[in-house]
């Protein structure tokens, strides 16, 4: 094993730990009076990879950053994504009945129970991210970063790109559409995942922040290509989700667009772009490349 791999290992084993507890601490906080909090936590706790919450701990690794200050954005972004997760699932969404292995929230629970868990997540996380818990993070900061994050995953972001992606099925579509749907329902989230953080940076110019959302908006839409190329290749047990769903239900993809061969070249082709991005902001040595390398390379 080299260095790098061996110092990416133990850096993603001790922030997964941190961020489920932090997870387990502030759902353990909400009043669960009528129940709602196992759903919660059902969704938010149950095998995720917190690769999202890697991403922050990995850009507040690369710019030196004290990571407590960002702990109320790994939270929020990682609760957002599970709220995402529970919609996404929906019988009026993707109808999936698998998530992380184990029976998505609407089957666990009820329909109605998921939607409304889902709900609750997404405004927990705006409740953690306005709190003012550190000196550090000034009230401009927290509202930037409030600002940042709700765009994501709105009209432009997640929402948006999830409508889209309902329109197209069991239709034809061109790459370019297929890649700008990629960039709101999937990258959006991501980039908050690296900005956010680079936000409390001092001493980044302008053109080296705009390679930055550069990077994580390339990085973002590969995440989603090797979701495709995952779907394709591995069984249910190992996605941990319903495998070959695109197909079932004719939804475009990398895979059925291009074929195998040039999604693989298409995923080689944004790792070198981002390669060279990471070198031109002497992060090439970063955990930001570890963890680059490892979405890329992950096989679930």
């Amino acid at each position: 094993m080299s260095n790098e791999i061996r110092e990416f290992t133990e850096f993603k084993s001790k922030f997964t730990l941190r961020i489920q507890k932090k997870l387990e601490g502030v759902l353990s906080l909400e009043d669960n009076s009528i129940g709602i909090l196992d759903a919660m936590r059902y969704s938010s706790l149950n095998g995720g990879k917190f690769i999202r919450a890697l991403l922050v701990y990995s850009t507040a690794d690369a710019f030196k950053i004290n990571v407590k200050l960002l702990d109320q954005v790994a939270i929020s972004i990682e609760l957002i994504h599970a709220y995402s997760l529970i919609h996404d699932d929906l019988p009026s969404m993707d109808n999936d009945t698998i998530r992380r292995g184990v029976p998505s929230c609407h089957i666990a629970f009820s329909e109605s129970t998921a939607i409304l868990a889902g709900d609750a997540l997404q405004a927990l996380a705006f409740e953690i991210l306005s709190e003012n818990k550190y000196k550090g993070i000034s009230d401009n900061m927290r509202l930037r970063w409030i600002n940042y994050l709700s765009s994501s995953i709105g009209a432009a972001g997640i929402a948006g790109g999830q409508y889209l992606d309902l329109l197209i099925n069991n239709k034809s579509t061109e790459l370019e559409y297929l890649n700008y749907i990629y960039s709101l329902k999937t990258s959006s989230l991501i980039k908050s995942c690296i900005i956010l953080p680079a936000m409390l940076t001092k001493n980044i110019t302008k053109d080296e922040f705009l390679k930055l959302e550069e990077f994580a908006s390339i990085l973002g839409i590969s995440f989603q290509i090797k979701d495709d190329l995952l779907g394709y290749m591995c069984s249910s047990t190992t996605l941990g989700k319903t495998q070959g769903k695109d197909e079932q239900r004719n939804q475009p993809n990398y895979i059925n667009l291009l074929g195998l061969g040039k999604t693989e070249k298409k995923l080689e082709e944004n790792k070198k772009c981002i390669d060279k991005l990471l070198k031109d902001l002497a992060l090439e040595k970063s955990m930001l490349h570890n963890i680059s390398n490892y979405i890329f390379n992950r096989s679930f």
